[in-house]
């Protein structure tokens, strides 16, 4: 089959094995992927892995073959990214995003810039009509944004900042405006803020400038808002929510950085912050979303390219004005 692999030379169309239909498993025809943030930042080195790696995560496609008798071929899906043994605790009650063996598509397994991708059956999920290629490869951080809300409820008009204006934050941000809260997006793109702004959220500050801070501290009664979700995961975006973070308030950290010991443990301690990592996703009420249109995404989407033009989608997707890049394959 054809693939997108990530080599030591960088990006090269490669003619890889078919993965194999094992028990358990489905093989699924892809259709679409997206380029999300990690990928950008394990394709320009700032995210290391093991070398060849197939990358993309962010997919939707159709079954292809399925060992599993319930699932038809044909049936347009998507699926979660952490393959577990199958066999210990964690992936016996379903929480395989925690099996101390898991393998993460795109990262440390194969991912879905690729012709074909094999996963277990018991991650996948199934996309209703309303939901096309290009919409469903949002569901897995729109899933994860939900996760989020349901696990650190804003109340009603609290402010609530949401740090990083990439995919990732303007879906987390639309989440917390539809459940109620007064949303606050800060990122250092003009572009991408507008793009946000667009999709009402009105709250948008840019770090860039010198008094953005004390613009949020001014509307939050100086003590700034008591939930804050971190999105970006680099030095400024965690070294500010933390100043930011009013005492015994949340921080969420909802990306992996590219470099441990980023936040200062001294002024979580003193401030009594609660710091919460989320690695899982509401998949469900995600595709409800999505198919009600109860949140925007397509506007999200800058470009879309051919698998063959794999060079020139990365290219595109590292432009820091640029929110999403569509791989149809």
């Amino acid at each position: 089959m054809e693939s997108l692999v990530l080599t030591r030379d960088g990006l090269q169309i490669a003619d890889t094995p078919k993965p194999p239909l094992m028990p358990g498993y489905v093989q699924i025809e892809v259709r679409s992927v997206g380029i999300s943030e990690r990928d950008i930042s394990i394709w320009n080195g700032d995210y290391e892995v093991e070398l060849p790696v197939i990358l993309g995560y962010e997919f939707t496609g159709v079954i292809h073959e399925s060992s599993v008798q319930d699932i038809q071929p044909g049936t347009m899906v998507t699926s979660e990214i952490d393959v577990g043994c199958q066999r210990c605790w964690y992936c016996r009650s379903g929480q395989q995003y925690f099996c101390n063996s898991k393998k993460t598509l795109g990262k440390s397994r194969d991912g879905a810039l690729a012709e074909y991708i094999a996963v277990p059956a018991d991650i996948i999920h199934t996309l209703p009509v309303e939901v096309n290629s290009i919409i469903g490869t949002f569901l897995h951080p729109l899933a994860s944004a939900l996760k989020i809300v349901t696990d650190v409820p804003p109340k009603a008009n609290e402010p609530v900042l949401i740090m990083g204006s990439g995919e990732m934050g303007v879906l987390t941000a639309q989440v917390y405006d539809a459940f109620g809260a007064d949303v606050y997006l800060a990122g250092d793109n003009r572009w991408k803020l507008g793009v946000a702004r667009q999709l009402g959220m009105t709250n948008t500050l840019n770090w860039s400038n010198k008094d953005w801070k004390q613009t949020l501290l001014e509307r939050t009664e100086g003590i700034g808002p008591r939930i804050v979700i971190d999105t970006k995961s680099e030095m400024e975006s965690i070294t500010s929510a933390v100043d930011l973070i009013q005492s015994n308030g949340i921080l969420v950290l909802s990306n992996i950085p590219s470099k441990d010991g980023l936040v200062s443990s001294s002024k979580i301690v003193d401030k009594g912050i609660k710091v919460i990592g989320n690695n899982q996703g509401r998949y469900r009420d995600a595709t409800d979303m999505l198919a009600k249109r109860r949140i925007e995404v397509e506007r999200l989407v800058n470009k879309e390219f051919k698998l063959e033009e794999g060079d020139k989608a990365f290219e595109h997707a590292s432009d820091p004005s640029v929110t999403k890049v569509i791989i149809n394959i």
